[in-house]
């Protein structure tokens, strides 16, 4: 018995390291080819590393005085964490209420913000696009930014994490007198850390890659995200693919550095947000 449960380790711990090299494959041939000249990136017979290191290619894309990445980290840092902050204020409130608020309608009023979970993002574009037109936000960071601020997954997540708090804490605090807005602050919001970072990291990663609505809502080049800035690259006449690959190597630095110091939190929360329902 005890060789058939080594054995069965040993299998799957293989194929899981044959998936990983899989998926981390296309990464590794990204970098290699941000450090390559464009004959080379294509080039047969094929080498991962290239003959001599091309370092300006970073230096290339990080001050190209038309788009370059430190603008374009910017713009989306400002994006990303006002769309981030403002999702989990709004998320935290709202899955407060759901979890331990009772009210008339609650029920059903949770299973329409459900409902818009499963309505895609690309429905409500038209509509988005002649609403920010009218009230003068096209062209304009906040017409990305306020729809991140109402997210129906956020509430979800954190109103799963505030139904196993214990009522007792509540119950404690309405004897000492303190109200909703209180015991929201100083006792129920501290004790739900691990689910707020997993939905910031969550939201973080979500915005930081966003590239439909800055395609449709970002027309000026100075106000361009980096999703629009490594497009930019894209569809270049020369199809430089090097500084392509090198704006996208840039562009996934802070989601790693972030996921790497708050992974601990994060599966924490998304293991205790799915255990009730």
């Amino acid at each position: 018995m005890k060789r058939e449960k080594k054995a069965s380790k040993i299998i799957v711990t293989v194929v899981l390291a044959v998936l990983a090299f899989c998926f981390v494959l296309p990464l590794v041939w990204m970098i290699c080819s941000s450090l390559k000249t464009t004959t080379e990136v294509f080039g047969k017979p094929f080498h991962w590393l290239p003959a001599v290191t091309q370092w300006g290619n970073y230096g290339k894309v990080w001050t190209d005085e038309t788009i370059n990445m430190l603008t374009a980290y910017g713009n989306t840092l400002k994006i990303t964490l006002l769309g981030t902050a403002g999702q989990l204020i709004i998320a935290s409130m709202a899955a407060y209420a759901f979890a331990k608020i009772d009210f008339s309608g609650k029920n059903a009023i949770f299973m329409l913000f459900l409902s818009s979970m499963m309505v895609p993002s690309q429905v409500t574009i038209i509509p988005r696009y002649m609403l920010f037109k009218t009230i003068g936000l096209y062209n304009n960071h906040w017409a990305i930014i306020l729809p991140m601020w109402f997210g129906a997954t956020a509430i979800f997540l954190l109103r799963q994490f505030y139904i196993d708090l214990p009522t007792d804490l509540m119950e404690a605090a309405k004897i000492d007198g303190a109200g909703h807005g209180r015991i929201f602050v100083q006792i129920m919001m501290p004790l739900t850390k691990p689910a707020m970072v997993s939905i910031f990291l969550l939201g973080f990663v979500s915005s930081w890659n966003e590239y439909l609505s800055p395609l449709i809502f970002l027309t000026d080049t100075k106000k361009f995200t980096i999703s629009q800035a490594i497009r930019w690259y894209l569809l270049d006449d020369l199809q430089r693919y090097e500084l392509t690959m090198a704006a996208a190597t840039s562009a996934i630095i802070p989601v790693l550095i972030l996921f790497l110091a708050c992974q601990k939190y994060f599966v924490e929360g998304i293991s205790m947000s799915g255990v009730k329902g």
